[in-house]
Order: C-alpha cells, then sequence, then structure tokens
C-alpha cells in the first residue's frame, strides 16, 4: 500500500496509507479512501473517505462529504471496486 502525508487541521502532518483513489465522472470529483492503520472491532479496519481536490500542481486537499447524495453515489462506488 501507497503512503501518503497529509496535513492535519491543526497543522501536523500524519503519515496514512492509501486504499484506493477513485473518480466518478457523473459528479466530476475524485475520492481516496485512507486508513491509519486503527481497528474498527471484529477484525475490520478503520478507513476515512474523502474527496480530493488539486489546489496546484503536486498540492491537494481533502474535502469532507456532506451531501447525502454524493454520499451515496460514493459507497455504490466503494461497492463496485469491492466486488471487482
Amino acid at each position: 500500500m501507497n503512503k501518503i502525508s497529509i496535513k492535519n487541521m491543526d497543522g501536523t502532518m500524519e503519515e496514512v496509507d492509501l486504499v484506493n483513489a477513485f473518480k466518478i465522472s457523473e459528479l466530476d470529483k475524485n475520492f481516496v479512501i485512507l486508513s491509519k492503520g486503527e481497528t474498527a472491532g471484529e477484525g475490520m479496519s478503520k478507513i476515512y473517505i474523502s474527496e480530493f481536490v488539486e489546489n496546484e500542481p503536486g498540492v491537494y486537499s481533502l474535502v469532507g462529504i456532506k451531501d447525502d447524495q454524493v454520499w451515496a453515489s460514493v459507497k455504490q462506488a466503494m461497492k463496485q471496486i469491492v466486488e471487482g
């Protein structure tokens, strides 16, 4: 798994695992699935999903998903990724 560095809201840097990145063409948006190696109980791993936008070449921001319709599209895309 690839590692990427993210800057937290408090300005600290953190290295996380890039699990997957994908685009939803209908929304014209890009998303990432990240892991910090945390467990979510019963053998499950906690993951983080965010939209990412390029601010300038090579510099990206993670944006929380707040819209229910966007979140439904992201869940559907993740299901397709898992099912292959």
